[in-house]
């Protein structure tokens, strides 16, 4: 009877080890296909956020070409009317009464140049012929004509600059340009500062002015900031914003250098 006993509870015994390793078993399986299911939505994940990013990289090279072929016909085509209007007024003696001419000649003078600063603006021929730093200095320049702000640019990264791709420095000019152009618009800043560091990994950007600031919704909402957001995302680049009514504007900007 004993025996007959011993042997009933070794067979509970074996049949709860069993049941535990089954449970274990079935456990474990399920982990890893959960794990594994897990690695592909991130890959899937991945590879749409890859997708999505070269997509607006080709609208936005799509877009440049655009601006591009524009500005070289506004320069060419209509700079060039422009500029023989003028001469041909400039010539005829006969008719005109002086201060007519004169009139004439400033408001095809102010065509002109509002047409060249036009197409300079849609495809900025400084960054292709001298680079980025170059035509980031020209861009400050530029801001500077209004008489109401002063840029100030600390660039310690030059060299880096000029080794990087055209489509990374075609957007890193296209982000401070657009920040610029909040500046002037709506910060009523008397200054702006642009600082460039580089490291072994990475480029350090950072823009700040002494202006009135920026509320979180206008942050959320403000196209210009949506269109920054969207060019630094597809450059790789990482950002944050520092600011708030009465505080000024601040934007880091880390850019991870590709060895």
């Amino acid at each position: 009877m004993q025996q007959v006993t011993d042997n009933i509870y070794v067979l509970v015994i074996i049949a709860m080890t069993g049941t535990f390793i089954l449970v274990i078993s079935f456990l474990l399986l399920y982990v890893y296909n959960h794990n594994k299911i897990l690695k592909q939505k991130q890959m899937l994940d991945q590879t749409e956020i890859a997708h999505q990013k070269k997509l607006m990289l080709t609208i936005f090279e799509s877009q440049e070409e655009e601006r591009k072929r524009i500005g070289g016909d506004l320069h060419d085509s209509v700079g060039a009317a422009l500029s023989s209007l003028r001469l041909i007024i400039d010539s005829r003696d006969d008719f005109m009464l002086t201060s007519f001419k004169q009139d004439c000649k400033n408001i095809i003078d102010k065509v002109i140049t509002d047409t060249r600063n036009i197409a300079h603006n849609l495809s900025p021929p400084t960054l292709s012929l001298y680079g980025l730093s170059e035509a980031i200095t020209e861009l400050a320049d530029i801001a500077c004509k209004s008489g109401t702000l002063e840029v100030i640019i600390d660039n310690q990264a030059e060299e880096l600059l000029e080794t990087l791709p055209h489509s990374i420095s075609l957007g890193m000019y296209r982000v401070l340009e657009e920040l610029m152009t909040n500046t002037l618009r709506h910060s009523f800043a008397n200054t702006v500062h642009i600082t460039f560091r580089a490291t072994p990994e990475h480029l350090s950007i950072i823009y700040a002015d002494n202006g009135i600031g920026y509320n979180e919704e206008d942050i959320t909402k403000g196209m210009g900031l949506f269109n920054i957001t969207n060019r630094l995302q597809i450059i790789d680049a990482t950002h944050w914003i520092s600011t708030g009514r009465g505080k000024g504007f601040r934007i880091n900007i880390l850019l991870k250098i590709l060895l």
